[in-house]
């Protein structure tokens, strides 16, 4: 009996471990486990892949460990031998310098890096550069041409002082900005020249616009016309930005001299440049005349939230304005003065508008007014902020482009979509506006530019509509459990 209950038992022990491997809960776990073996397969099989090819994904903002589509586009079509050499100690190097500089090689058979220890390789340096190269930097050379470009590595870290904790913070990477621009410099042969007009009390033209030009491989120089008798031979541009005082009759004379020659010219300009006869006759000569006063906007759309002096003009389709329709950020005219042009002007002079207003615009002429509103005395609008004057004669072509703000090129609006407006500008003046100057990759957040209408709407969208859309919603659920 005792032999017979064993063997039922072993009978229903086998029973019970059939069933349980030939249950719902079986069947359940080893689909789970077969296709968790198989999302693991598939994940080892990918990542080998990924890493065979050097497949590398960037999802950090602004594409921070990216080169730029303008980057690529230069670099495909490089005709000389690049090498970038980074001078780094062994063990110090930066990882954000690496990656990037990494990616130029990737992208290019023209173009390799290769790493120089300063230790191991002490006079390296003195084969292609005069400067003091100092650890984790970079040099550019050119071996078709033998040209060298030194970029010094704490120029591609922006960094600016926390005035909450007074310590010093990286707000900005410009690796990509820095080693494109060594890029082209060694294979341009002849760089373009600026030159800015001093002694009449010429605006500041701050860090930023230098930064901006510098990248783009233009040299910056400065000119008293006062002390010379001409506009150097080698002027690419002349730049002119918003004189307080007025140019004698020869300074004129010689500037009207270099334009006749096929000159080039950026000129802006405040409210109190009316004053000044013969800077005006400059322009007047172009078909750009000014409006006395002050712009206000009365468009909401068109100007900053409560400061309707703070201008967000419209961007005409232009060469000039190009990289800041596609860019998308807006371009700021704070304390503007109109521009308008002139109804008679001479058959071979074209004038092209760059920055408008709405229609809803008017100039201020009492600037000690404090209101907002239009009122008697006040000019209508529209008003240009921006315009572009070409002349051709004899088969000679000069081009004069104006703005109507002092501020236009500060470091006052350089966060906004100037800079885009400044390149564009100096490319189309010198012929290149494919002239590359990559922006700094910002760290900090991103910033929003509400138009005064748009503010309104947002306020009203989370004073009113947040709330009410939860009240919707709440009561809703409600009803639908007092039915059931």
């Amino acid at each position: 009996m005792k032999k017979l209950n064993d063997e039922k038992k072993k009978i229903d022990l086998a029973g019970s471990l059939k069933a349980s491997f030939s249950g719902r809960k079986f069947r359940s776990g080893a689909y789970a486990t077969v296709l968790s073996v198989i999302v693991v397969v598939i994940v080892l099989v990918v990542n080998l892949i990924v890493t065979k090819m050097n497949i590398q994904f960037d999802f950090s903002k602004n594409g921070m460990y990216s080169l730029s589509d303008e980057t690529k586009q230069y670099v495909a079509g490089l005709k000389d031998d690049i090498t970038i050499y980074y001078v780094v100690q062994s063990g110090n190097e930066t990882e954000i310098f690496e990656r990037i500089a990494k990616k130029y090689d990737d992208i290019s058979d023209k173009i390799k890096l290769e790493y120089k220890d300063p230790l191991l390789y002490p006079n390296f340096a003195k084969e292609y550069v005069t400067d003091e190269v100092t650890d984790n930097s970079f040099i550019v050379v050119n071996h078709t041409t033998g040209k060298a470009k030194y970029v010094n590595g704490n120029d591609m870290l922006v960094q600016e002082i926390n005035y909450q904790t007074y310590q010093t913070e990286t707000t900005g990477i410009d690796v990509e900005g820095k080693l494109t621009s060594a890029i082209l410099n060694v294979t341009t042969d002849q760089l373009p020249v600026v030159y800015v007009t001093e002694g009449h009390g010429e605006a500041e033209m701050g860090d930023t616009f230098d930064s901006i030009l510098d990248k783009m491989n233009i040299q910056v120089e400065s000119l008293k016309t006062a002390t010379v008798d001409s506009i150097p031979e080698d002027c690419n541009i002349l730049f002119i930005n918003s004189p307080e005082k007025d140019f004698t009759d020869a300074e004129t004379t010689m500037i009207k001299d270099y334009m006749a020659a096929g000159g080039k010219a950026v000129v802006t300009l405040d409210y109190n440049s009316t004053d000044l006869t013969n800077f005006a006759a400059i322009l007047d000569y172009y078909g750009v005349e000014m409006v006395n006063g002050i712009v206000l906007e009365g468009d909401t759309n068109r100007h900053m939230s409560g400061y309707p002096n703070y201008l967000v003009p419209v961007i005409n389709s232009h060469e000039i304005t190009t990289k800041v329709t596609t860019a998308g950020i807006p371009v700021f005219m704070p304390i503007a003065s109109g521009l308008t042009i002139a109804d008679s002007k001479r058959s071979s002079l074209s004038v092209e508008p760059l920055l408008t207003t709405s229609e809803s615009a008017y100039s201020r002429t009492n600037i000690e007014n404090g209101s907002t509103g239009k009122e008697e005395g006040d000019i209508g609008g529209p008003f240009y902020l921006g315009l572009a004057a070409t002349d051709t004669y004899n088969n000679i072509t000069s081009d004069l482009v104006v703005y109507s703000c002092e501020y236009t090129f500060t470091e006052d609006t350089a966060s906004y979509g100037n800079t885009g407006l400044l390149t564009g500008t100096v490319g189309y003046l010198i012929g290149d506006t494919n002239t590359l100057s990559i922006p700094t990759k910002s760290l900090q957040e991103a910033q929003i530019y509400p138009s005064q209408f748009q503010a309104i709407a947002w306020g009203l969208l989370t004073a009113i509509g947040v709330p009410v859309l939860i009240f919707v919603s709440g009561a809703a659920i409600c009803l639908r459990r007092r039915k059931k």
